[in-house]
């Protein structure tokens, strides 16, 4: 890939960038690789499954991540890619560029990136550019890439939009998934299907109607944010539908890979049936599903089940016995609850706390079907560091549970904007040992 010197955004385009269609600038351009010295796993031939247990973090300042069979890729700073060792929980940045400083595109390691997954031996991301070539600012717009696994060889696999910057679904966070061979997106409203590196005109819709243009230029005011999920033959996405009454609803629709059937198989459940809880009627506080059953927790409420089949919903545990509020993230085994909670509405959200959540410093640890299994105790982050003010969990992988300790505080404001300062802190906790590993700051 030819590399291309980068648009640079005003500040307020680069604070909302994680809501835009990409990053404005161009992946690592890799010429002349020279191996990255990070020592990835080998390649895991066949897996081609989405990864449910990385698709649940609870914090906007880690949504992109995948794993392997000996490591896992998160990405930090919305934009650079670090391996994590699962034997030795050490973190290596996933460039091995002589005299690389990782501070811009030119390295291995920039992704820049809202989607990330891994399949047969390559890492897979959605990135949007906008670039100039010959003096002239050239959009490529939403494109999946593949990477090698040291994060050399950066190359365009299929376009995600039918026309540069012609997603009419404005001011969304677009995540695509990948499943046996497939990759599921957004564009302009409608959800596609399109096999892995076909051209963007065989994509088959799914569901949807098109939205749409804006000219307000801000966020569309009937933008859809589609949240991808899938097990088995079936692929899901819940999507928050305005109602009669002029409220708004969680609702799940599956499609049947086999039948290519789409139909409306759960909406969030109303409080006479689940109680109240932090939105009630509105919206769930996390979600999983695995073997036709969605397993889903109610910040200000409990855990809960419901089979999509039969419709039947049922409470797995009184989880406000434990607290009151949280945070969650399921894996086929495991629901771990963080007991952090509101901060109260005139709170202004960090990028960490993006929903203005404060403190946590116990894990509830459950099995998926609801028993209660252990206590985990994150108080020595907040013995260590003064400023440690949120933890938030971010996946389960295997008997770790990671999360990310937020250290920053909020400095003066400068140019009208108060800025973050102090660190992120990504660590894991051992399921069986209850041993804190702190692996990345940054």
């Amino acid at each position: 890939m030819k590399q291309r010197k980068r648009v640079f955004a005003a500040l307020l385009a680069a604070a909302l960038a994680f809501t835009l269609a990409g990053c404005g600038q161009e992946p690592a351009a890799n010429a002349s690789p020279t191996g990255s010295g990070t020592n990835p796993p080998a390649a895991q031939a066949g897996e081609e499954i989405f990864q449910k247990n990385m698709h649940q973090s609870a914090t906007m300042d880690l949504k992109v991540c995948c794993e392997t069979e000996d490591g896992i890729y998160v990405e930090t700073e919305g934009a650079f890619i670090y391996f994590i060792s699962k034997e030795t929980k050490k973190a290596t940045i996933l460039c091995g560029k002589p005299e690389c400083r990782h501070e811009d595109n030119t390295c291995n390691a920039w992704f820049c990136c809202q989607s990330l997954w891994y399949s047969n031996g390559k890492l897979y991301y959605r990135n949007a550019d906008k670039v100039i070539e010959n003096g002239q600012v050239v959009d490529d717009g939403d494109r999946l890439y593949s990477a090698n696994l040291d994060g050399t060889d950066h190359t365009a696999v299929q376009r995600l939009e039918f026309t540069p910057s012609g997603d009419t679904n404005a001011f969304v966070t677009k995540r695509p998934i990948f499943h046996k061979g497939v990759t599921y997106f957004p564009c302009s409203g409608v959800l596609y299907a399109l096999p892995l590196g076909e051209d963007i005109e065989k994509a088959e819709k799914i569901w949807g109607e098109e939205i749409p243009p804006d000219d307000s230029h801000m966020g569309n005011l009937n933008r859809l944010d589609y949240d991808l999920f899938a097990d088995g033959d079936t692929v899901y996405f819940m999507v928050n539908l305005p109602q009669s009454d002029g409220t708004y609803k969680d609702t799940l629709y599956a499609y049947d890979t086999v039948s290519k059937e789409v139909s409306q198989v759960w909406e969030v459940p109303n409080a006479d049936t689940v109680g109240t809880w932090e939105t009630t009627g509105v919206s769930v506080s996390q979600w999983y599903v695995l073997d036709g059953v969605i397993y889903f927790y109610l910040s200000g409420g409990d855990y809960w089940k419901t089979d999509l089949k039969t419709g039947e919903t049922v409470k797995l545990a009184d989880t406000h016995e434990k607290t009151q509020y949280g945070s969650a993230v399921c894996s086929d085994t495991y629901m771990a609850l963080l007991n952090d909670h509101p901060q109260g509405s005139d709170a202004i959200a960090s990028f960490g706390s993006p929903w203005g959540n404060t403190g946590g410093d116990t894990i509830y640890l459950y099995s998926l079907t609801g028993e209660f299994i252990k206590e985990l105790s994150l108080q020595p982050l907040y013995d260590k560091y003064d400023t440690l003010s949120h933890c938030a969990p971010t996946f389960l992988s295997g008997d770790d549970i990671y999360f990310l300790a937020d250290c920053t505080v909020w400095g003066a404001y400068v140019g009208g904007m108060s800025h973050p300062e102090g660190d992120m802190v990504l660590c894991c906790i051992n399921i069986e040992s209850g041993e804190i590993t702190e692996i990345l700051t940054w």
